[in-house]
């Protein structure tokens, strides 16, 4: 565990992607590289998508592969295949990484994606998916933070939606903030079941809340 800034910012999962063995960052920062690389024990590469450096953002993946947008460039799909599978998207909702909430069981996704959107996904990335919200967001990305051993969500999250999620993901979860009281978890936080980061402005309550949340208490 250890809490972060990139660019100044607490809001480190704008900027980097995580799944079980790999991470995407989005910063040309060789720190924040092996930061990510030694406290989550994965493969690290640095790119941006589609010209963004808010890889976090743009991007959703687990242990099968990533899914990008149409905008990425055929560069930034090299840099990507040499740690992941990558499935290119044609949808309007560019920002997968905020409209996808995803694990290696299941997937939440924007209650207003496309449909052909939903069987790409779960095809591609082989999981379960429904439609919805998280607290009432439609940016679920950026609602909650889900491993494969537990999952931080917004606070706002209704018991019918942590029972959703809990039966989708096949994991327990807690609600809570990240960065002194931001409700947007998945903006401040980035974990896998090895590790995780948090915001730099997250406090010593919060850190106790996610570790529970995502199961590093034993």
């Amino acid at each position: 565990m250890r809490v972060l800034s990139i660019h100044g910012v607490p809001l480190i999962g704008l900027y980097v992607r995580v799944t079980e063995d790999a991470a995407i960052v989005g910063v040309k920062d060789r720190n924040i590289e092996e930061i990510v690389a030694e406290e989550l024990d994965v493969e690290v590469v640095q790119t941006t998508i589609a010209g963004s450096e808010l890889v976090g953002a743009m991007a959703a993946a687990n242990s099968n592969g990533v899914v990008v947008c149409h905008h990425t460039t055929r560069k930034e799909i090299e840099r990507l295949e040499r740690v992941f599978d990558v499935k290119v998207i044609e949808t309007n909702m560019t920002c997968l990484g905020n409209n996808i909430c995803i694990n290696d069981s299941g997937a939440i996704m924007h209650p207003e994606i496309g449909k052909d959107v939903v069987r790409t996904v779960s095809d591609f990335l082989n999981v379960d998916v429904s439609t919805g919200t998280i607290g009432g967001l439609k940016t679920v990305g950026m609602a909650a933070v889900v491993t494969n051993k537990g999952g931080l969500l917004n606070p706002n999250t209704t018991e019918w939606e942590v029972d959703k999620i809990s039966k989708l993901f096949r994991i327990e979860v807690e609600k809570g903030t990240v960065n002194f009281g931001s409700d947007m978890v998945g903006a401040g936080l980035i974990a896998n079941t090895k590790g995780y980061i948090a915001g730099r402005d997250t406090t010593g309550f919060e850190l106790g809340v996610i570790e529970e949340a995502l199961n590093f208490i034993d």
